[in-house]
């Protein structure tokens, strides 16, 4: 590939000159131009703003002239009630006096006369008297409306054919009735000189279309004898697809005319149709100027550029090229080691002959430099491998030991860990090395336990000689770096001092392992009991932020949807206050306060309430404070147990303070002396004695049974037992005081005669107790319980149902629950321990069957029990 030609110094700086000039000339022609496109712009958004300006200004003068003709009408009603029609003409002319721009004005009848002409004598020499103008739209349109009408464009009538617009307003009279009307029309030539007066530009104008889009103003149109509708016009078509509300723009060729800019609106009370116009052609003039000037100026300024920049650079280029080949000849004479020649002086500009002074010296300094620094190469090369060999053996010494440095934290025990270590500088000592401690002997190969040193030495150490470093732990030498020489090996005070350094290294491993190791087991060791805790702990530094929290915290706080991790003590605070009723500002105000025990509540989705105690307490280690403590402990069970407790002592203060008051009194009534009973009366009291004695058993019989559950050990007699049998007796063991006008209904649904396998006393025992509620907690006139019998699946079920108050969903589930009461109000009426249902529950579930409940409060409850069926039960 042929190599390209560089240019010479001439044709650079030619080139250059060029890239200059012309980069600043286009630079200049493209702001010339943008600066030329924004005033385009410029002059555009000025002409929307005209646009705006006369749309305005025709508004302005169509509303001016407006209100004088409603003003008018006013003034004229009573003059036209009264007949003064001098005076109405006489202030028809001082209209006409102050607006010139009415071309007439009249006052017309109701029917559409004319009754007063101003001015009364037209240019033809016709008087307007008169003259009939209903057949005019604008007339209909008044009539219409009652109300001022502003009329399209019309040729004029009596003497005036020229095109107006019409301003009218109706006369009322002092009764509020039309009694004629007062129009003004508009000369549409002093409304286009009103309007051109407000435009500039050699080429702009402006065009008005009524709301029928009849020419008001227009350049080419002469408007006072040419009516010229636009309705078909392209651009009124646009105008009017647009529904422009502002000044709108566009770019449009329409007609006979060049393409233009228009600017365009509509006014907005008379539905007039503006816009003003600017050809294209005279817009973009200026643009094409600047780029013609441009495009001409551009290759004579190159030419120029060019002459100038071959002027200037030959004189330049000799005195370099001189330069040039002094350094040529300096350069060969160097390579061949011949005897540097001076450069010759040359003509040229100050600034080179003072190059070439300055390198005529340069040359002087390089050679003697040259020689010294030849010398002071040799000696550097000498020390620099006196120097590299004392660096390599120091870091053979440092790679030793930087091997030696190994993590702590692996797996493997302490002879291990040396073993490895001496292993990883096995490739930097040239020697067998020995480790020794406490009766622990390791080499690279093997390890020995249970030895002494001096056995060791002599039974396991095979050289002449020994070398030995002791190993220092916690300042004592517990062990020993054992060198082992071989015959002739000796060691140098260099290499000692290695094995000093190595011996210390080996021993920092050492103790760093035994301390991890210590660390390690009593991390293991205390990690293994705090999570082992059947309480919650967490722990937190000095800035609040969680530090550590075994599972059972974790179990108590985390529930369904709480995802958010727990960082700092706000977190567990939100946290507590989501699961327990109580909020962020208790929770700090405990934490921040003196009490270390806050008691928290949480509501179950069952309705049961759960307790929870939280510990605090402060964390301290060398008497500093290093952080907080939490303690959360579940103590529902003991709010149970105390719960429990009360209800025992509330139960046995009532049930047994009633029956044993009642025996009581009648005993110290039978006691008494000075009187003498009968024996009716008597046996009377000794019936009540023996009743209350009889509740009193029963209580203490409820509360063995409950105790014989809770311990297991509640025994039944099984035997193959007749279920009707055992439902009859049961409805015979209801007491007579609670059974009387109750309704008991008894439906065998079973086929034959069945059987079963159970207890009967207590199977009765359960039948009673569900008998005797229904009937108890029961406030209908008729009470009624319904007992069936039938077989499902493998089981027996009797199903008992009432008519009685019921039991709310809420409380449902919780009936079977010792000393519990659904509505103590009524327990408190009839008596009772809240222990039967639980007590049913325990001998169905000695029978390995069950209870369910079903309520609906107000209509009555259901219990079913279930009695498992074996083969042969069935009669």
């Amino acid at each position: 590939m042929k190599k390209k030609r560089s240019r010479s110094f001439r044709e650079e700086l030619s080139y250059s000159f060029l890239a200059i000039g012309l980069t600043a000339i286009i630079t200049l022609g493209i702001f010339q131009f943008f600066q030329l496109s924004s005033l385009i712009k410029d002059n555009q958004h000025s002409q929307t703003k005209v646009t705006e300006f006369l749309e305005d200004n025709i508004e302005s003068y169509m509303a001016e002239h407006s209100r004088i003709i409603d003003t008018m009408a006013a003034m004229v009603s009573p003059l036209l009630e009264a007949d003064e029609m001098q005076k109405v003409e006489q202030t028809l002319a001082d209209i006409k006096q102050h607006y010139p721009g009415f071309v007439n004005l009249y006052v017309g009848n109701i029917y559409g006369e004319s009754l007063v002409f101003y001015p009364p004598i037209y240019t033809d020499g016709a008087n307007r008297e008169h003259i009939d103008f209903s057949d005019r739209s604008y007339y209909s349109n008044l009539l219409e409306t009652k109300r001022q009408v502003v009329s399209h464009v019309f040729h004029g009538r009596g003497g005036t054919d020229i095109l107006l617009v019409a301003i009218v307003s109706p006369i009322f009279n002092s009764s509020g009735e039309m009694q004629g009307y007062i129009l003004g029309a508009i000369d549409l030539n002093a409304l286009g000189e009103y309007v051109s007066t407000r435009i500039s530009g050699e080429a702009n104008y402006a065009v008005l279309l009524d709301q029928e889009n009849n020419v008001i103003i227009h350049p080419d149109i002469d408007t006072k004898t040419e009516m010229v509708n636009f309705g078909d016009s392209k651009i009124v078509k646009i105008i009017n697809e647009n529904e422009a509300k502002s000044v709108n723009s566009l770019t449009i060729k329409a007609e006979e005319r060049e393409k233009e800019f228009i600017t365009y609106t509509k006014t907005p009370n008379l539905g007039w149709t503006l816009w003003i116009a600017n050809p294209i052609t005279l817009i973009m003039k200026p643009l094409r100027d600047a780029a013609l000037t441009i495009f001409w100026f551009i290759p004579l300024t190159a030419l120029l550029v060019v002459l100038a920049s071959l002027f200037l650079s030959a004189r330049l280029e000799r005195t370099i090229r001189n330069l040039l080949n002094t350094i040529k000849r300096y350069s060969t004479s160097y390579k061949s080691n011949q005897p540097v020649q001076i450069a010759e002086q040359i003509k040229g500009p100050q600034e080179m002959t003072d190059l070439l002074t300055h390198f005529n010296e340069m040359l002087f300094e390089i050679e003697e430099n040259r020689a010294e620094l030849i010398e002071l190469n040799t000696q550097l090369e000498a020390r620099v491998n006196e120097r590299t060999a004392n660096l390599e053996m120091r870091n053979a010494e440092l790679s030793a030991v930087n091997k030696l440095i190994t993590p702590v934290s692996s797996e493997i025990d302490l002879p291990r860990f040396i073993q490895m270590c001496l292993q990883k500088v096995e490739p930097t000592i040239p020697f067998s090395i020995h480790i020794w401690y406490h009766e622990l002997a390791v080499t690279r190969e093997k390890i020995y336990t249970k030895v002494g040193l001096q056995y060791y030495l002599e039974q396991y150490v095979q050289g002449t000689n020994q070398h030995i470093e002791p190993i220092i732990l916690s300042g004592l030498p517990n062990g020993y770096l054992i060198v082992d020489l071989a015959e002739g090996q000796t060691i140098e005070s260099k290499e000692q001092s290695f094995l000093q350094t190595f011996s210390r290294s080996l021993a920092i491993m050492m103790q760093n392992k035994l301390l991890f190791e210590r660390y390690r087991n009593k991390h293991a060791e205390l990690d293994a009991v705090l999570e082992s805790m059947s309480e919650g702990i967490m722990l937190l530094n000095n800035d609040y932020q969680v530090e550590y929290v075994n599972e059972s915290f974790l179990n108590v706080i985390e529930g369904e949807g709480l995802y958010a991790p727990l960082h700092r003590l706000s977190d567990v605070l939100n946290r507590l206050s989501i699961l327990f009723e109580s909020t962020e500002e208790e929770l700090l105000c405990y934490f921040n306060g003196d009490n270390s025990e806050l008691k928290l509540e949480c509501k179950m989705d069952n309705g049961e309430t759960d307790f929870y105690m939280l510990h605090k307490f402060s964390v301290i280690s060398d008497d500093k404070k290093i952080g907080e403590g939490l303690l959360i402990r579940d103590i529902t069970k003991e709010e149970e147990i105390d719960t429990l407790k009360n209800n025992l002592i509330s139960l046995t203060s009532h049930e047994f303070k009633t029956p044993i008051t009642n025996i009581r009194g009648s005993v110290e009534t039978l006691l008494r002396d000075n009187v003498e009973w009968e024996p009716d009366f008597q046996r009377e009291l000794l019936e009540g004695v023996h009743e209350d004695i009889e509740r009193i058993q029963q209580l203490v019989d409820d509360w063995m049974d409950i105790s014989k559950i809770e311990s297991g050990s509640l025994y039944i007699e099984r035997n193959m037992v007749r279920a009707d049998h055992v439902i009859e007796k049961s409805i015979d063991l209801i007491p007579l005081i609670i059974k009387q006008d109750a309704k008991i209904r008894f439906y065998n649904k079973t086929e034959n005669d069945i059987f079963f396998y159970a207890d009967k006393t207590r199977v009765q025992q359960v039948l009673v107790n569900l008998f005797t509620n229904a009937l108890r907690y029961n406030d209908q006139p008729q009470k009624k319980i319904d007992i069936t019998l039938q077989k499902k699946g493998d089981y027996l079920t009797i199903v008992v149902s009432d008519n009685g108050i019921g039991i709310a969903k809420e409380h449902l589930q919780k009936v079977f629950n010792r000393f519990y009461q659904v509505d103590l109000s009524a327990t408190r009426r009839s008596g009772g321990t809240g222990l039967g249902l639980s007590i049913c529950e325990g001998i169905m579930e000695a029978h390995e069957g069950k209870i369910e409940a079903d309520s609906i409060p107000g209509k009555g409850s259901t219990f079913t029990l279930y009695f498992p069926l074996r083969e042969g039960d069935e009669g």
